[in-house]
């Protein structure tokens, strides 16, 4: 009876840290797309060609990317750093 009792507990365990290895690896693995994505977003907000209408949307997606909860601190210090660099496009009506 105690070897039966044994087993169940190795059992319990393993099925315990496996369920733990599979919520992190799921975890890392949102964590990853989101991060990517937010690369994505910040390096399109900063590119040199664009036109008014995509001014006004970059400079809303890096004041976006200071907030978002899964943005690591260094990832909202970037998104603030590229923010303040940011130059509006010249119009026709700015041009000498």
């Amino acid at each position: 009876m105690d070897t039966a009792l044994l087993a169940a507990l190795i059992a319990a365990g393993a099925a315990i840290v496996a369920a733990a290895v599979s919520w992190f690896g799921a975890f890392q693995n949102r964590r990853t797309a989101d991060r990517d994505q937010a690369w994505k977003r910040l390096t399109w907000a900063v590119r040199a060609n664009r036109t008014p209408a995509e001014h006004d949307i970059s400079r809303t997606v890096l004041e976006r990317m200071m907030t978002v909860r899964w943005a690591s601190k260094a990832d909202q210090n970037l998104a603030l750093r590229a923010l303040r660099r940011h130059t509006p496009p010249m119009t026709d009506q700015e041009d000498p």
